[in-house]
């Protein structure tokens, strides 16, 4: 997965003197609710993110920035979430379309496509404009340490070294969702940000396959497993309502924004900051703390994360 991220892996190698950090991002430092990424607010996901990598490069008209951030209690990782942006200052239209064009839509491995791995694909493509949204499930030690394309390891290098360095224990199994909106028209800067989340973190029962083609998260098999497709339908939700407030924070014209109707989501005409409460994330890991000590039953359990949600 991460076709995102090609990009700007295919910029960096084909720019030289490209080092120079340009995020606010510290390694180790702490975020929760909006932030101010450059030129632009970016809304996080609930809950209080610790800056594990971040990355900068400028060189001529191009900039250059990524930034990824974690959460993880007791060396479990439960969520990750990276942005980043290219800012092509109007220049080199003719060079970049093709480059964009390419590795979005005719990639082997990823893509804004179709795929049968993927639960669901919303896509706005017009012209020079792209407003890409996936929903998908990933295989986390393949995706990180033996991704079918292996050129793709290059952006998770450090993320990999901090997972090392700190004992991190992986989730076998992530849902994820990646966004990508791009138009010349609104700013000539190519934004693409991921959201990847531990289910059983979040009350999901567990799992028994692990391989990316055996989860019962996979679309082909997930009508056999109605609680992991119930869990999957409120993560395609959540995800939705993400993608529509990325889209507001990067100004997206009406137009090119994606259409969820059939999910009664509506259109955000603001964030709703009680929404982005943390402290109902962190009291949800906390019960299911309790419920995988048996603390909990499993009536419990559902019946307090119920009442937190609502």
């Amino acid at each position: 997965m991460k076709i995102i991220w090609k990009i700007f892996i295919l910029f960096f190698l084909v720019t030289v003197n490209s080092n120079s950090a340009i995020t606010n991002f510290k390694k180790g430092t702490f975020h929760e609710g909006d932030v101010f990424w450059k030129h632009r607010k970016i809304t996080l996901p609930p809950g209080k993110w610790q800056s594990v990598e971040r990355w900068g490069w400028s060189e001529g008209f191009w900039d250059a920035a990524e930034v990824t951030l974690v959460q993880y209690t007791n060396n479990y990782l439960t969520d990750a979430f990276s942005f980043g942006e290219i800012d092509f200052k109007g220049r080199y239209q003719g060079y970049i379309a093709p480059i964009i064009d390419e590795i979005l839509y005719q990639d082997p491995y990823d893509g804004c496509y179709q795929r049968s791995e993927y639960s669901l694909l919303k896509l706005y493509r017009k012209g020079k404009v792209h407003n890409c949204f996936i929903v998908t499930h990933v295989e986390t030690n393949k995706e990180l340490f033996r991704p079918d394309d292996a050129t793709s390891k290059v952006y998770s290098a450090v993320l990999r070294k901090w997972i090392r360095d700190n004992n991190i224990i992986l989730p076998k199994i992530l849902l994820c969702v990646e966004g990508v909106y791009y138009a010349p028209i609104v700013r000539d800067t190519y934004y693409a940000w991921s959201y990847c989340r531990d289910p059983e973190t979040y009350g999901a029962t567990k799992g028994k396959f692990f391989t990316e083609e055996t989860s019962e998260y996979h679309p082909s098999i997930i009508n056999n497993f109605p609680d992991k497709k119930k869990f999957m339908h409120d993560w395609i939700i959540s995800s939705a309502k993400l993608h529509q407030s990325m889209e507001i924070n990067l100004k997206a014209y009406k137009r090119h924004k994606l259409d969820f109707s059939e999910y009664n989501l509506g259109e955000i005409k603001a964030i709703n900051k009680d929404a982005l409460n943390s402290s109902v994330v962190e009291e949800i890991k906390e019960l299911k703390k309790l419920y995988d000590e048996d603390v909990l039953t499993k009536e419990e359990f559902e019946k307090a994360k119920k009442k937190l949600l609502n």
